[in-house]
């Protein structure tokens, strides 16, 4: 066999060691080429640099990037697993997914997120590029849940390798009116003006304040997958028919950083997104530890009055 690869290289006269390293770094090529991730192109260069370097001629065999064949055959075992479970995946009904289709969900991707396959520069990249698709999915299946804010936020955090993305300011309607349609920020500003506000024509809740007025956890499926452990500082004045009229900051750090156990977001009724919250929550921190999702700043901006939320 690897006399036919040296000669379908067009390499004659190499010895036994060349040729076997040829073949070598020919058939990983050929998985490789397969497997078809655009982040392994810089990989598949060298090694093709690699099998160019090869001759009769050439005093020693580089190997400007190591591997063993059988990493390489496995790494195309889990890519060809991945494809499968994608087709799957696409063919989902994301809005009348039940618990078991949610609990295949889980136990079928899990794989992909293998934080010991980080130590090889191959399988890195290989594994980096299968997270990279599943969280273009993950995007996909939040838009056709009606989960926009959490789609652009991850869309935002997804970018190539080497790439960092950049704070994120948003002012638009469909978000601003996302949040004062939020129980949680009702409860939060009608608490405010309680606390700060009585008997007052205007107050502010900036980063002075203490934690307990300045941080907002979200209930809402979308906020809550789209927004953490945010800040929240008001500026609040009364009009001339004594309404109160606000301003607004709401920032975050788009991140994941700790794995949550179910019980940390199992605090309502509805299980499934219990169970996806917390998937998701466990595989984004796998991601950034791969630096597939890349953290960044973001600020809301709004501005409101009594009455129109």
């Amino acid at each position: 066999m690897c006399t036919r690869i040296a000669w379908k290289n067009h390499k004659f006269f190499l010895n036994k060691n060349k040729k076997y390293a040829l073949a070598q770094k020919y058939i990983a090529l050929t998985y490789l080429n397969i497997m078809d991730y655009e982040f392994l192109d810089d990989i598949k260069t060298k090694i093709l640099k690699d099998i160019n370097s090869i001759s009769v001629f050439s005093k020693n065999i580089v190997n400007t990037i190591s591997f063993k064949l059988n990493d390489i055959y496995k790494l195309y075992n889990y890519t060809q697993k991945f494809d499968e479970i994608i087709k799957e995946i696409q063919n989902i009904n994301w809005e009348k997914i039940d618990e078991k289709a949610a609990n295949n969900f889980i136990n079928s991707m899990s794989f992909i997120f293998d934080l010991t396959k980080k130590t090889n520069p191959i399988s890195y990249v290989v594994f980096y590029s299968m997270q990279y698709i599943f969280w273009q999915i993950v995007v996909v299946g939040g838009i056709l849940t009606n989960k926009k804010l959490s789609a652009k936020l991850l869309t935002h955090s997804l970018m190539p390798l080497g790439k960092i993305p950049n704070n994120m300011l948003i002012e638009d309607k469909e978000t601003v009116q996302l949040i004062l349609d939020s129980q949680s920020f009702k409860e939060r500003i009608e608490k405010l003006i309680h606390k700060h506000g009585e008997g007052k024509k205007e107050f502010i809740v900036d980063n002075n304040a203490p934690t307990e007025d300045t941080l907002i956890r979200f209930e809402n499926s979308d906020l809550l997958f789209a927004l953490h452990d945010a800040t929240m500082f008001v500026k609040a004045n009364k009009d001339k028919e004594d309404k109160w009229n606000f301003e607004i900051e709401i920032n975050d750090t788009y991140d994941f950083t700790d794995f949550k156990d179910l019980k940390e977001y199992a605090d309502n009724e509805d299980v499934i997104t219990d169970i996806f919250s917390t998937l998701l929550n466990n595989f984004g921190v796998v991601s950034s530890e791969y630096g597939v999702i890349k953290a960044f700043d973001l600020k809301i901006i709004l501005k409101t009055k009594e009455g129109e939320f």
